[in-house]
């Protein structure tokens, strides 16, 4: 945490600053079998240091215990999960989020934002006050945002109910959804699992090597599964001035790199 300020971020972000919920993190990341404890031994033995990466603490937040994406116990939210067959609806999430995160969204003194405000703005991009309330509910109950009232919604067959509040605004763990990983490698590796795939090709694709942990294809259906969102929203004009797909896209680049990278060392070693 000293030497990697990325990783006292994501700690802050993803608990809400709350120390007992960061300390419980640490404590579920040393123990996750997600962590490659022994490679970490084993480097840390020959160099007498080791740093860990920021992609190994994402990892453990989203994939907690499980080798697959349980959003039950995950502290992440997936969010191009879908609950109607509107293709478009993969962005709701991430619309609804940047929308509270704009400047020029009118806010009282508390950052809090009117439903109705909210619920018009995604009217606006063809989206139905059903499909916003649903969304709301499902963000305030994983915490991305909290509503005027400081309630979460109870569960039953139909899904979430409960009379929708005044207003909501964002929280922390919102904002580094939005801001970090909603175009990050590890998030959207384990997204690719829990998300509705509307065009058959690629979900055909997408499907093949899908029981592999191997990198090469972890990386090769990220990739497609990341361009069949960058074709949606192509093809969806969705263009709010506080959102942009292409921009998320950029951010995440890096990981992206870094992953074909490591997969381009691999294959020269096996070579050698």
């Amino acid at each position: 945490m000293e030497k990697n300020r990325e990783i006292t971020e994501i700690l802050a972000n993803i608990t809400a600053s709350n120390i007992r919920a960061v300390v419980e993190f640490v404590r579920r990341f040393i123990g996750s079998p997600n962590v490659e404890a022994e490679k970490i031994v084993r480097i840390h033995g020959k160099t007498g240091s080791y740093i860990i990466p920021l992609h190994e603490f994402s990892k453990a937040a989203i994939l907690g215990d499980y080798s697959h994406f349980v959003p039950e116990s995950s502290l992440a939210m997936n969010l191009y999960d879908v609950e109607s067959l509107d293709r478009k609806a993969h962005f709701l999430g991430l619309m609804i989020i940047a929308f509270m995160l704009s400047n020029d969204t009118p806010k009282d003194r508390d950052e809090f934002i009117q439903t109705a405000l909210i619920v018009e703005e995604m009217q606006n991009w063809r989206f139905l006050p059903d499909q916003t309330e649903k969304v709301l509910r499902r963000l305030t109950n994983k915490r991305l945002i909290e509503t005027t009232e400081r309630i979460t919604f109870e569960e039953d067959l139909a899904g979430l109910i409960g009379a929708i509040p005044e207003g909501f605004r964002a929280t922390t763990i919102g904002a580094y959804h939005l801001r970090r990983w909603a175009g990050d490698f590890a998030y959207l590796d384990a997204m690719v699992f829990d998300t509705p795939i509307f065009d058959s090709d690629i979900r055909e694709q997408i499907g093949e090597n899908l029981g592999s942990f191997e990198i090469k294809h972890r990386y090769a259906r990220t990739l497609m599964f990341r361009n069949y969102l960058s074709a949606t929203w192509e093809a969806s004009a969705l263009r709010p001035h506080y959102l942009d797909w292409n921009d998320t896209v950029r951010l995440g680049q890096g990981n992206f790199d870094a992953v074909h990278k490591a997969i381009t060392k691999i294959a020269e070693a096996s070579r050698s």
